[in-house]
């Protein structure tokens, strides 16, 4: 498995990068990664600032370019 670092950004504006982040009602979820790859992808993206696991068993194709993760533990936005 390849563990790939994000790194920090400022909070994109609204509509111009698609952002995964935990949703409001979930406070009662497991905590785990906010994606779980299908297609038994060999990457791991981490937060840059905490670790914390943002997407798991996932390939380049299924991560975008523009792909923003906002870290459900530090609530940093991640650049894949």
């Amino acid at each position: 498995m390849v563990v790939i670092k994000c790194r920090i950004i400022a909070e994109p504006r609204e509509g111009t990068r698609h952002i995964y982040r935990k949703k409001n009602d979930d406070k009662n979820s497991i905590p785990g990664p906010l994606i779980r790859g299908k297609s038994g992808g060999r990457l791991k993206y981490v937060c840059g600032s905490c670790g914390y696991l943002l997407a798991y068993n996932v390939s380049r194709k299924e991560i975008s370019g523009g792909t923003v993760f906002q870290c459900p533990n530090c609530h940093n936005y991640n650049e894949a």
